[in-house]
C-alpha cells in the first residue's frame, strides 16, 4: 500500500493530447491533397515540436516522481542512440528515426504509463515499451519514401537491389540490332523514334498507328523484362535502341539496350554517385539522342556525350566542378535539350551560368543566361507568334530566349509563383503556354503575343484543379489531363475548370496516344493504366500490374510497344496482339 500511495495518480490527459497532435502531424505529412512543401515541413518539424511538448509534460506536468522523470529522460536519450548504432547505417533510415521514431516514442511512453499508471514500476513498463519501439528500427531498412511520404520499409536481411546487379563496365559489349531494324529506312526510323525526355517535342504525345483496341479483351503482352539499376530516368529510343541511365554501386551508367529483346548493347560508366533520402540513389535525367550521339546529365552534374553506336566517350563537362554549380536537393534532373547544333541545359552555376548552351559536337560554350537556385525542369523550344523561342522556368518566373544567342525576349512571373520549377512548360496553342506554379500549387495559362516588335504576356487563367508535383500533363485539343497531386484529373484548357477527376494512381506519369485516344498512365505502384482520352468522364479501360514497385519514371510508346521502367526493373509490352 505504501508503494501505491507514493506512486500517486498521474496527469495523463496532456500526454494523450500531445499524442493526438502527433497523430495529426503524421496524417498531414502523408495527405496528398496538401501541397508537398507544407507536408514536408510538417514531417520534419513536427517531431521537434512534439518532443519539446512531451519533454515539458514529463518533467513538469506528469506528476511522476523525479527518479522516474530522470529515468525516462535517460531512456529517451540512450535508446535512440543505441538504435542509430545498431540499425542499418543509411540516410533514409536515419531520417525515419526522426520522422517516425519520435512519434513512436511518444505513443509507447504514453501507452505504457497509461496501462500501469498506479503500478510502482510504471516507468519501467514505459521504458521497456520505449526500448522495443526504438529496437524495431534495427530490423528494417528504408528504401526511401513514396510520393505521399510513406517510408518504404523492408526487412533488413532482404538483399539491396543494387547488390544483386553486376557491374557493366564502360565499353561496348558487342550487342547488335535485329536485322529487321537495321534494314529500316531513315524515314521509318525517325517515325519510330522517341529521341528525348517526353518524346519528339517534349509533349508526351505521340501520333500512334494502333487500331481501336478493346484493352480488356486484348490486354498488352509482355515481351521482355530485365533488371536495371536505380534511377528516375525515362527511356529515349532511336533506331531500335533504348537509352537510359542507371546507378550501380559507385558507378553511374549510360546504358543502351535492344528494344527488341532487352539485351545490353553497350554501357558507359563514370565514378560518381548521387543519393538522397526521399527517392534514393541514381540519376534523374533522361538521355537525348541526336546526330549519332547520346547526351546525358548525371545526378551530380556530369554532362556527357557518347557515340550512339558504341557508347565511346566524345566529350564530358562537370558542371559542379567547372561552373561551381551546386547540386540541387534532389539532384540535377533537367534533361539535355538538343536544338540546332546546341545542347541546352540548366546548370545554376556561378558567373551567370544558369541556363547554358554548349556546342553539341564539342561541348564548348556558346552562350549563358543568368539564373540561380534549384531547378528540376527541362527547357523547351516553342514557336510563339511565329518566332522560335527557348522557354524555361526558374525561381523568378518564365523566360523566353532567342535560341542562337540566349538573349532574353520576355520574362513573366505569374501570380502565386513558387519555386523550384519541377514541371516543364507546355504549348497549348501558337499563342498560349501551360505553366506549373510550383510543387502542388496549381497551373496557369499564359497568353503570349507579339505586336510591333513588342511582346505582350498575360495570365489568362489560374487553376488549383490540376496541382502537379513532379508529374507532367498531356494536352488533347481543349483538354488537359494530368495529376491533381495523386488523383488523375482533366481540366478545360480554355478556362482551367475541372471536367473530371478520380483516377487514384499515386504520383505517376502519363503519355497520350493521340490517334487511338488512349492515355497510358504509369501508376506510382508500377501498374500500367489505360484510359480513354475523353473530357466527359474518367473511363478506365484496363489496369494491369507491371513493375510492382515505386515508379516515377515516364513511360514511352514507340510503334506498338510500351516501355516502362523504375529503379529496379524495365519491361517491354506489346500493345497489339
Amino acid at each position: 500500500m505504501t508503494d501505491l500511495h507514493e506512486t500517486g495518480r498521474l496527469r495523463l490527459w496532456p500526454a494523450w493530447l500531445i499524442s493526438a497532435i502527433t497523430l495529426a502531424a503524421l496524417v498531414i505529412s502523408v495527405t496528398p491533397s496538401i501541397a508537398n512543401r507544407p507536408r514536408f515541413l510538417v514531417m520534419m518539424a513536427g517531431p521537434l515540436l512534439v518532443s519539446v511538448l512531451f519533454s515539458g509534460w514529463v518533467l513538469f506536468g506528469s506528476r511522476l516522481r523525479w527518479r522516474e522523470k530522470l529515468g525516462l529522460a535517460a531512456a529517451a536519450v540512450i535508446f535512440p542512440v543505441i538504435a542509430a548504432m545498431i540499425s542499418v547505417p543509411e540516410s533514409a533510415l536515419r531520417t525515419t528515426l526522426w520522422t517516425n521514431g519520435v512519434p513512436l516514442a511518444v505513443f509507447t511512453v504514453t501507452a505504457g504509463l497509461s496501462l500501469a499508471s498506479m503500478h510502482p514500476r510504471r516507468s519501467w513498463v514505459a521504458a521497456t515499451l520505449l526500448a522495443i519501439g526504438w529496437g524495431s528500427f534495427a530490423l528494417v531498412r528504408n528504401e526511401g519514401f513514396d510520393g505521399d511520404y510513406y517510408p518504404e520499409f523492408t526487412w533488413r536481411w532482404n538483399p539491396v537491389h543494387e547488390s544483386t546487379l553486376p557491374q557493366l563496365g564502360s565499353s561496348s559489349v558487342g550487342g547488335k540490332l535485329p536485322e529487321s531494324q537495321d534494314a529500316q529506312s531513315s524515314d521509318e526510323t525517325e517515325t519510330l523514334s522517341w529521341p528525348g525526355f517526353r518524346g519528339l517535342d517534349g509533349s508526351g504525345v505521340i501520333a500512334d498507328s494502333l487500331p481501336s483496341t478493346d484493352w480488356k479483351a486484348n490486354p498488352p503482352r509482355e515481351v521482355w523484362r530485365i533488371p536495371v539499376g536505380p534511377a528516375w530516368s525515362s527511356f529515349s529510343h532511336h533506331n531500335g535502341r533504348l537509352f537510359t541511365q542507371e546507378q550501380r554501386g559507385d558507378l553511374e551508367y549510360i546504358t543502351c539496350y535492344s528494344a527488341a529483346d532487352g539485351q545490353l548493347i553497350w554501357s558507359h560508366s563514370d565514378s560518381t554517385r548521387f543519393t538522397e533520402v526521399v527517392s534514393g540513389a541514381g540519376p534523374r535525367s533522361t538521355p537525348s539522342v541526336r546526330d549519332g550521339h547520346v547526351f546525358a546529365l548525371g545526378g551530380r552534374g556530369l554532362l556527357t556525350c557518347v557515340r550512339e553506336s558504341d557508347g565511346v566517350l566524345v566529350w564530358q563537362r562537370n558542371l559542379e566542378a567547372e561552373l561551381s554549380a551546386p547540386v540541387p536537393m534532389w539532384g540535377f534532373s533537367g534533361s539535355p535539350l538538343i536544338h540546332d547544333g546546341m545542347l541546352i541545359v540548366y546548370a545554376g552555376g556561378s558567373d551567370g551560368h544558369g541556363l547554358i548552351s554548349l556546342d553539341s559536337a564539342t561541348g564548348s560554350p556558346k552562350w549563358k543566361f543568368s539564373s540561380s537556385g534549384m531547378n528540376y525542369s527541362t527547357a523547351r523550344v516553342f514557336t510563339l507568334s511565329e518566332q522560335s523561342l527557348i522557354v524555361f522556368c526558374d525561381s523568378n518566373g518564365v523566360h523566353a530566349l532567342e535560341p542562337q544567342t540566349g538573349t532574353e525576349v520576355w520574362t513573366f512571373k505569374p501570380d502565386e509563383w513558387q519555386g523550384p520549377p519541377m514541371v516543364d512548360p507546355q504549348l497549348l496553342s501558337p499563342d498560349r503556354l501551360l505553366i506549373s506554379l510550383g510543387d502542388g500549387i496549381g497551373m496557369c495559362c499564359l497568353e503570349v503575343k507579339s505586336s510591333d516588335k513588342k511582346w505582350l504576356v498575360n495570365e489568362l487563367w489560374r487553376s488549383t484543379r490540376l496541382r502537379p508535383s513532379f508529374n507532367d500533363s498531356v494536352v488533347d485539343g481543349d483538354s488537359v489531363y494530368g495529376f491533381n497531386q495523386s488523383i488523375f484529373s482533366c481540366i478545360d484548357a480554355n478556362t482551367g475548370e475541372r471536367r473530371w477527376h478520380g483516377g487514384r494512381y499515386g504520383f505517376g506519369q502519363a503519355v497520350l496516344l493521340k490517334d487511338s485516344s488512349t492515355i497510358v498512365v504509369a501508376a506510382e505502384n508500377g501498374d500500367a493504366v489505360f484510359l480513354k482520352a475523353t473530357p466527359e468522364k474518367l473511363e478506365e479501360q484496363l489496369r494491369m500490374p507491371v513493375l510492382n514497385d515505386k515508379t516515377w519514371n515516364h513511360p514511352i510508346v514507340v510503334g506498338s510497344r510500351l516501355f516502362m521502367r523504375n529503379g529496379k526493373v524495365a519491361v517491354c509490352l506489346e500493345l497489339v496482339n
